[in-house]
């Protein structure tokens, strides 16, 4: 008959075992861990600045011999397809405002122009020479708002529509105290205003 196992030998064997298994799983840990990681480097994010532009809007005169040019806060004017540009007006703007050539800014003989600028206190229209003379006192430009106000009480602009005449811009108003709405004629050599009976839309 076979000799049985000793109850000394069974532990020893479970003993071994146990140390075996506990043995594998460290190795394998250890193996795990020295495992090369990925060493490509992340794609960087880089970050995406919008180009530094400038606004250009041109409006060529009636009959097409000038051409009138905004860029940014400069506005030109030149004979139709020259490279030469003369500068008639440079302005230091704020981020919120905002100079703008009206579909009719030039006058029917080509002698003026007028632009609207747009701010959030409320809208301007300044009229220029297009040769680059000053009007008297050598004032620059003319601030239909400006001398609106110092000469018309009880009215408060909403558009400078155009010419009615090479002299004339057709100016429409509403009266403070109520919605009725007039249009006014502003007379550029003269600087003065006439009110007219007939509201131009």
């Amino acid at each position: 008959m076979a000799p049985q196992p000793s109850l000394y030998m069974n532990k020893s064997f479970s003993i071994f075992f146990f140390a075996s298994l506990l043995a594998a799983g460290a190795l394998f840990i250890m193996v795990g861990k020295t495992q090369p990681k990925n060493n490509t480097a992340p794609t960087p994010k880089v970050p995406v600045v919008a180009a530094s532009t400038q606004t250009v809007s041109t409006m060529d005169s009636p009959e097409g011999s000038k051409t009138l040019t905004l860029e940014g806060n400069s506005l030109y004017v030149s004979a139709k397809d020259s490279p030469e540009k003369q500068l008639l007006y440079k302005k230091k703007i704020e981020s919120s405002e905002l100079l703008e050539i009206p579909f009719n800014t030039w006058a029917p003989d080509n002698v003026y122009i007028f632009l609207k600028d747009k701010k959030p206190s409320g809208n301007d229209y300044i009229v220029f020479q297009s040769s680059g003379k000053t009007f008297p006192d050598e004032v620059i430009f003319l601030s239909i708002q400006d001398l609106f106000s110092k000469k018309i009480q009880g009215h408060l602009i909403e558009d400078v529509t155009g010419w009615a005449a090479p002299n004339l811009l057709i100016v429409n108003t509403k009266k403070t105290d109520d919605d009725i709405r007039i249009s006014f004629w502003f007379d550029v050599p003269s600087q003065s205003f006439i009110q007219l009976g007939t509201y131009f839309k």
